[in-house]
């Protein structure tokens, strides 16, 4: 008798285990594909960023250029 209940657990477990292995692995898949596009999205965000940083340093510059002309007009 005693030999019998694994028997049993097999029979009833494993379908179901295997059933949640595949689920699983089907859930892996859908959460890297998201991850990946994720990283694209962030990736795009960070170049458009530093971009726009980029701009930003040169007006700033160049503001910082035209400051320093007016302060030499005024000394005059």
């Amino acid at each position: 008798m005693v030999e019998k209940i694994p028997g049993w657990l097999e029979r009833l477990l494993l379908p179901r285990l295997s059933s949640l292995e595949g689920e699983l692995r089907a859930f892996r898949g859908e959460a890297a594909g998201e991850f990946k596009a994720l990283h694209i999205e962030v990736k795009a965000l960070d170049e458009r960023m530093r971009t726009e940083i980029g701009r930003l340093d040169e007006r700033f510059n160049s503001l910082e250029k035209r400051m320093d002309l007016v302060e030499q007009i005024a000394v005059l």
